[in-house]
């Protein structure tokens, strides 16, 4: 990837550390069932070099890739990544994040289609979390890409529905499946939150509630109106090799002394 300033062409980064940025990984973070505890997709999170466990510098690059453009060359390498991850691991599912940037430009939607065609037999393991951070500003383009992905199986997510450009317009454009609401933790369950809820459940959508750490978190939001849960309290990001070493290892089991 490139950054450049709009005067010199230097690499300019909104952060200290730039000489490391151009490295990106991903982490994995489940989004787990609030009835069976089951897991159901490990959403996968960029992480940049000299950014690594601080969320708030790494959105920012984030969003300032989504300003340069460069957030499009990102988003297909992360849909080119879970492809992989899915094709080597036949029984998890995974969510990827998309930026409205992105799905404002035809051709980065269909070059992304074009990639999952290439993988069909994945796409139904697959979950595409649209971001709020940027506005999405061909909604056309936005229709056509839900459409596709869902005659190949795949299902769409509202990310931090009510937050930044993430309004009640993606609900009825996207028709997500999912969608998702940001608690603040520590905090009660403020009347606006409730009827975000509310207005994604008349779109038929399950909710997730993300933002959790700690189990009062997940007391304070009303259990009828939570399918899924997501935060720290529940799973934190980790490398998709440390899942699965925690899914094959074997039961406990005690052994008495005697």
């Amino acid at each position: 990837m490139a950054y450049h300033t709009k005067t010199n062409g230097e690499k300019h980064f909104p952060i200290m550390c730039a000489e490391s940025i151009d490295a990106v990984s991903y982490v994995y973070q489940p989004v787990i069932c609030a009835s069976t505890k089951e897991t159901l997709y490990f959403e996968q999170l960029a992480r940049f070099e000299g950014a690594r466990d601080d969320d708030r510098r790494t959105q920012t690059i984030i969003e300032w890739l989504e300003v340069t453009g460069d957030i499009i060359g990102l988003d297909i390498h992360s849909f080119d990544v879970a492809i992989v991850a899915l094709l080597e691991n036949d029984d998890i599912n995974i969510g990827v994040n998309i930026s409205g940037a992105t799905l404002s430009k035809k051709e980065a939607c269909a070059e992304i289609i074009a990639r999952l065609k290439d993988a069909a037999a994945i796409c139904p393991r697959l979950y595409v979390e649209v971001t709020e951070t940027h506005a999405i500003s061909n909604m056309l383009y936005a229709a056509e890409f839900a459409s596709a992905l869902d005659g190949l199986g795949m299902q769409m997510v509202v990310d931090d529905f009510g937050e930044g450009n993430s309004t009640g317009l993606y609900l009825s454009v996207l028709y997500p499946a999912l969608v998702k609401l940001r608690m603040k933790s520590g905090q009660a369950v403020t009347p606006e939150l409730l009827e975000k809820a509310a207005l994604a459940r008349t779109y038929g959508a399950a909710l997730v509630v993300e933002g959790l750490e700690s189990q009062e978190d997940i007391l304070r939001f009303p259990k009828t109106l939570v399918d899924f849960y997501q935060g720290y309290h529940v799973g934190r990001p980790a490398e998709l090799k440390q899942w699965r070493l925690r899914k094959s290892r074997p039961a406990l089991r005690l052994v008495s002394n005697a």
